[in-house]
């Protein structure tokens, strides 16, 4: 018989160096996945009960003229001053009064002016400001008629006003209407709550009063929120027609706690940056660092 020839010690440790490569090829490609994983979480998500809009800026380019007469305005903030800045948008833009109370920059011919929305133009083409005699006169300078303008809408603009709201006349128990005041940014909702009661959302009439039937006893807490997620509590709001009830509380520019939530575990970053991340509560082995 021939002798079978014995293995040499290097065919046996071949395995060894092997199997430590397959072993670092794996745990590469593991740590791979969790970090596309960590990326894809790494976004907060938004609030469901909010549609918050992006920023401005947003610029349109348009055509502006002017006129005189301010007496009545869609937007029921009368009476406003003769020599305030304002704007009245074409039907089209002014929709269901959804930019009533908030600002426009206008950038003329000869100047940049910031004006409020105020009123709706019938008779105006989409693209077309109606301004008051003074904010004209600072974009034209002494040219009449028609004067071409950029504007875009102005996100939380300064100084910060304080929330006001007015009854409407003719409010009774069984059908309340408000119109909300000192709000700067376009408002998006608006809630009631009475005593006792759950938040209620009411809706918005061409008029910018904000309605609701069977609104309960007052006094009442008022819950607005703006277009851009900011939002705030006036807590007593008494059943007074026709008076404003003025408050201390701002829309934004300070931060505004939820109701019934606790204090944030991060400071709040600056406007522009979004809010800070939070962890969630699904935890994943080894953790997103």
């Amino acid at each position: 018989m021939h002798a079978r020839p014995g293995r040499g010690p290097g065919f046996r440790w071949i395995w060894a160096p092997l199997a430590v490569a397959v072993l670092f090829a794996l745990t590469a490609g593991m740590v791979k996945l969790q970090e596309t994983a960590c990326a894809s979480a790494a976004g907060p998500l938004p609030r469901a009960d909010v549609t918050v809009e992006p920023a401005p800026p947003w610029v349109r380019r348009g055509t502006a003229a002017h006129h005189a007469d301010w007496s009545e305005v869609l937007c029921s903030m009368g009476p406003l001053s003769p020599r305030g800045r304002y704007v009245s948008l074409s039907a089209a833009e002014f929709g269901r009064a959804s930019l009533c109370g908030s600002y426009l920059e206008v950038a003329g011919p000869e100047g940049t002016v910031r004006v409020q929305v105020v009123d709706r133009c019938r008779v105006c083409p989409p693209g077309r400001l109606d301004l008051s005699e003074r904010a004209f006169a600072r974009i034209a300078g002494g040219r009449e008629g028609v004067v071409p303008v950029r504007y875009r809408l102005v996100h939380d603009p300064r100084p910060v006003p304080r929330l006001a709201v007015r009854v409407k006349p003719g409010s009774t128990r069984g059908w309340l209407a408000l119109l909300v005041l000192g709000h700067g940014n376009p408002i998006s909702r608006v809630e009631l709550r009475a005593a006792g009661r759950k938040w209620r959302t009411m809706w918005r009439g061409l008029d910018n009063h904000w309605a609701i039937s069977r609104p309960g006893d007052g006094p009442y807490r008022v819950r607005v929120t703006d277009r851009f997620g900011n939002r705030a509590v006036l807590r007593w709001v008494a059943f007074e027609t026709a008076a404003v009830q003025h408050s201390e509380v701002k829309l934004y520019g300070t931060f505004q706690r939820p109701e019934g939530t606790r204090p944030p575990a991060a400071p709040r970053l600056p406007a522009g940056h979004g809010p800070a991340s939070t962890p969630s509560p699904f935890r994943i082995s080894p953790p997103c660092a």
